[in-house]
C-alpha cells in the first residue's frame, strides 16, 4: 500500500503558483470560470519571469531589455538605411510614444542614430551606429544561449506543440489588430491581467 501511495505522489504534478491562484479564486469567487487562468495566467508569469532574467544577463552589455529590444529589432532587420519609427514600434509592440522615449535613449548612448529616409525627404529612419551593431551582436550571442537553456527545459516534441498552441494565440491577436476599427468602437485600455 505504500508503495502505490508513493507511486501515485509521484504522478502528481508539481504545484505552482497559477494552481495556488486558482484555488484561492475557485474558493473566493465560485460564481467565476477562471478556466484561463492555467494557460493565460501561465504565459503572463512566465513572460514576467523571462524578461526579470534577459535584464540581468543583459546587464553586463549596459542594456536593459527595452534597449537590447529596440538593438535587435534594428539589427534583424539587416538593412544599413535603419528603419522608420513606425516599422519599429509595431516590431516592438509599444507606443509611438513609447518608442520615441526608447530611441532618444539609444541616441544618447550611441547605439543609434536618425538619418533622413531616402525615399521620404520629410521622414527620418532610426539606423544602428556601428557600436550598436556591436553591441546588438555581443548582447544577442548570451542572449541566445540562456534562452536556448531555458527552451531545452521541455523536449523538442514539447517545444514544437507549445509553439504551435502559442502561434494560434498570437495570429488571433495580430489578425484583431490589423482589423480596421468599426464607427463607435475603441481599443481597450491596457491593463494588468487578472490573477
Amino acid at each position: 500500500m505504500k508503495t502505490t501511495n508513493r507511486t501515485a505522489a509521484a504522478e502528481q504534478p508539481a504545484t505552482d503558483t497559477v494552481d495556488q491562484f486558482s484555488a484561492e479564486w475557485a474558493h473566493e469567487r465560485p460564481d467565476l470560470n477562471f478556466r484561463h487562468l492555467p494557460t493565460l495566467g501561465r504565459i503572463i508569469r512566465v513572460s514576467a519571469h523571462l524578461r526579470e532574467r534577459m535584464d540581468r544577463w543583459l546587464a553586463p552589455f549596459g542594456l536593459s531589455w527595452e534597449i537590447f529590444d529596440l538593438l535587435v529589432s534594428l539589427r534583424r532587420a539587416g538593412t544599413r538605411s535603419g528603419m522608420r519609427p513606425t516599422d519599429l514600434y509595431k516590431a516592438c509592440i509599444l507606443s509611438s510614444g513609447a518608442t520615441t522615449n526608447r530611441i532618444n535613449r539609444a541616441e544618447t548612448l550611441g547605439y543609434v542614430t536618425r538619418c533622413p529616409d531616402p525615399q521620404d525627404g520629410r521622414a527620418t529612419r532610426i539606423a544602428l551606429t556601428p557600436l550598436g551593431v556591436a553591441t546588438a551582436d555581443r548582447a544577442l550571442v548570451e542572449h541566445h544561449v540562456h534562452m536556448q537553456r531555458i527552451s531545452d527545459l521541455l523536449t523538442a516534441g514539447e517545444q514544437a506543440q507549445l509553439a504551435g498552441l502559442l502561434r494560434k494565440l498570437l495570429l488571433a491577436f495580430e489578425t484583431d489588430a490589423e482589423r480596421p476599427a468599426t464607427a463607435g468602437s475603441r481599443a481597450p485600455a491596457r491593463r494588468p491581467a487578472a490573477r
